[in-house]
């Protein structure tokens, strides 16, 4: 058997010699050639894992390509972003793995060692290997980089002798271990998974024994918690927390970091364009474009009694009302606001009348229908026809499709489905390259909350928002207000409230 892994030779695993340290290995187990002078002066030789990579107190080590690798992928996860390949062990050397955040609010360091499995599940059944696994462990702490152990061919008892250091932040942090199958053509297999809550770990104690491992169809939901599966394997561990400094370990538990953003989403062009194209839609087709249309038929006297309106408008405010022109701005608002509630209720029996006599929907449901059609006269399907949203609108609409085609009449023309636009472009978008398609995973829920923020302040503004009469009452205040007190005590005041709205300490007195 092979002196590291102890995986049996055979036909498909050959036996080989460390040429530094003579041990008798595999070829999983001896990747590197190095120059051996007591071997051959000239030629590179084979050597073992463990002579190539003696460790922080080697004289060979890892190189110093292992630091980058392993800040670049702490930036990676601080950014948001979860998606990046696992550091490998060996290549770590047993160097301590950092951690997402500030160096200086470090208060210790994990140490992890993952000696061996036993009771795995076989994930490969097939002619050559019957029943078996080529099983790997991938570790993280929370909000940290994942780091990878090397793989035992074809075993279900693997043994990976792997040591592994992270640097720890949070006091509420996790051990997350997951094992899994390595697959040459398909996808990786998950086998188990195991999560250790670090703040029960005594300092300067080793903690070692076997750790039962969950199903992969056995994961908690949020908030559960839910105990070791049966027939799932185990893995022996040993565990220790070490350089422990008093201070910091204190201040985690009373002044805690703050929580890293949630992973980003997968990439979708729709979740981009979508959002951008409502943006638009409601800052230049429902605000600008309204707004000049107004002003330029006030200047070409379309309409000559309401320009002559508006001229002696502008001449009596600017000679009287100058001063109050706050308190006219907030009374405008709110007028504003309620000219559209009365225009609601006058539209809404007319829309219910102008139904079609030939269908046979009864009038509770016509009414139901104009009324939905009145009160949200802005459509909202930029923010609802992504590419999911639009194959479950025509799975849906499948069943009825034979009925469409019977009523439909003869001159009708079929319309292009949008979800034609968002497949094409979904096509295209796989020859953008990474670069791009990260941007915009980090603009997908920025351009989300941006349209749904605007399309809510539009929604308040037409009349169609349970906040919309309590916004009417709130500029009355402001209006009130605008006129008692003078105008820069009415700034000071104005602004102070904004600032204290958005302080996290509104938060902290509420509670929420």
């Amino acid at each position: 058997v092979c002196m590291h892994c102890h995986a049996p030779f055979g036909i498909l695993r050959r036996r080989h010699h460390c040429r530094k340290c003579g041990v008798l290995v595999c070829s999983a187990c001896s990747p590197a050639r190095q120059v051996v002078p007591e071997y051959d002066e000239l030629s590179w030789e084979r050597v073992c894992s463990l002579c190539a990579d003696p460790g922080p107190g080697g004289s060979e080590g890892a190189g110093g390509g292992w630091e980058e690798e392993a800040k670049a992928a702490a930036a990676a996860v601080a950014a948001g972003d979860h998606s990046a390949k696992p550091l490998s062990a060996e290549t770590m050397a047993g160097q301590p793995v950092p951690s997402s955040g500030p160096e200086h609010r470090e208060y210790g360091t994990l140490r992890v060692r993952v000696l061996e499995a036993k009771g795995l599940l076989a994930a490969d059944d097939n002619l050559i290997t019957r029943k078996s696994s080529d099983p790997y462990c991938i570790l993280r702490v929370t909000d940290g980089p994942s780091v990878r152990t090397r793989t035992i061919s074809s075993t279900l008892d693997p043994r990976w002798d792997t040591l592994i250091h992270f640097r720890l932040k949070h006091a509420d942090a996790m051990l997350h271990l997951e094992v899994w199958d390595e697959d040459l053509v398909s996808k990786d297999d998950p086998i188990g998974s195991l999560e250790l809550p670090l703040a029960s770990i005594p300092a300067y104690q080793l903690l070692r024994g076997w750790v039962p491992l969950r199903l992969p169809e056995a994961q908690p939901l949020p908030g559960e918690v839910a105990g070791p599966a049966r027939g799932a394997g185990a893995v022996f561990l040993e565990l220790s927390l070490q350089d422990l400094r008093a201070a910091q370990h204190y201040k985690s538990y009373v002044l805690p970091l703050p929580k890293l953003p949630p992973p980003l989403p997968a990439f979708d062009i729709d979740a981009v364009y979508g959002p951008i194209m409502h943006l638009i839609d409601l800052v230049v087709s429902q605000f600008i474009s309204p707004v000049v249309s107004w002003i330029l038929a006030l200047l070409l006297w379309t309409d000559p009694k309401r320009t002559l309106l508006a001229l002696v408008t502008w001449n009596a405010a600017a000679k009287w009302a100058l001063p109050h022109w706050p308190t006219a701005w907030w009374l405008w608002a709110a007028y504003y606001i309620f000219s559209h509630r009365h225009a609601v209720k006058k539209e809404l029996p007319a829309a219910a009348v102008s139904s079609s006599p030939g269908t046979a929907s009864s009038s509770t449901d016509r009414v139901a229908e104009a009324s939905a059609q009145v009160q949200s006269p802005w459509p909202k399907l930029l923010r609802q026809k992504t590419v999911p949203a639009a194959l479950q609108v025509s799975a849906a609409a499948a069943p009825c499709a034979e009925d469409a085609e019977e009523h439909k009449s003869p001159g009708a023309e079929k319309q292009p489905e949008e979800s034609q636009l968002g497949s094409a472009v979904q096509n295209l978008c796989f020859v953008l390259p990474s670069s791009v398609k990260l941007t915009c995973r980090g603009l997908q829920p920025t351009l989300r909350t941006a349209a749904d923020s605007l399309q809510m302040v539009h929604d308040i503004f037409v009349y169609d928002h349970p906040a919309s009469p309590a916004v009417i009452g709130v500029f009355l205040v402001l209006a009130l207000l605008a006129e008692l007190l003078r105008y820069d005590v009415y700034l000071r005041v104005l602004g102070s409230l904004v600032f204290f709205a958005t302080s996290p300490l509104l938060k902290a007195l509420t509670g929420s």
